[in-house]
């Protein structure tokens, strides 16, 4: 208990960096961070926290709360609420949103604003562009290139523009 309680207060009082590059950084909330080197904008390494804000991942995230990377994130990223830019890797949380994804989104909610190249599981799934495999409850697509899987599937490029448990277009 001791041990948590200093971690706490170190992450509480220590001044936030704002510039460079850090291997390690531990978040209480956005940018109030500690990162070692003294760097919060650019991880490669490891992002822990309650909730945090990067401009680039490269590594491990893993927020209990809220995780955004505004730009590139190559890696694997967790927390209840999940944003980023470009994601190479893997994408989840109970709320999963990322511009791009190259890999796997998962989440009760996942949103790709582009194209989604991959895999996308959850209750509902939304991607502008899918190539690969949305598998979910409720799946939408504007154009897909791949396979829809669920009880409801959209797609106005599709097969057919809806489908019950099946749909896609290759």
């Amino acid at each position: 208990m001791k041990k948590i309680v200093m971690l706490l207060c170190l992450v509480v009082f220590s001044a936030p960096a704002f510039a460079g590059v850090g291997a390690f950084k531990l978040s209480l909330w956005d940018r109030a961070a500690i990162a070692i080197p003294n760097h919060i904008d650019h991880v490669r390494g490891v992002d822990l926290g309650l909730g945090s804000t990067a401009h680039s991942l490269y590594g491990v995230q893993f927020d209990i709360l809220y995780a955004n990377t505004k730009q590139k994130m190559i890696g694997a990223s967790h927390a209840l609420v999940d944003l980023a830019g470009e994601v190479r890797g893997v994408q989840g949380g109970l709320y999963a949103r990322a511009n791009n994804v190259k890999g796997v989104q998962w989440g009760l909610i996942s949103i790709t604003d582009g194209e989604m190249a991959g895999l996308q599981w959850g209750i509902y799934n939304q991607a502008e562009v899918v190539k690969g495999v949305q598998l979910g409850l409720v799946n939408y697509a504007k154009n897909i290139h791949g396979l829809q899987v669920g009880l409801v599937n959209i797609a106005d490029n599709g097969v057919f523009p809806a489908m019950i448990l099946l749909n896609g277009r290759f």
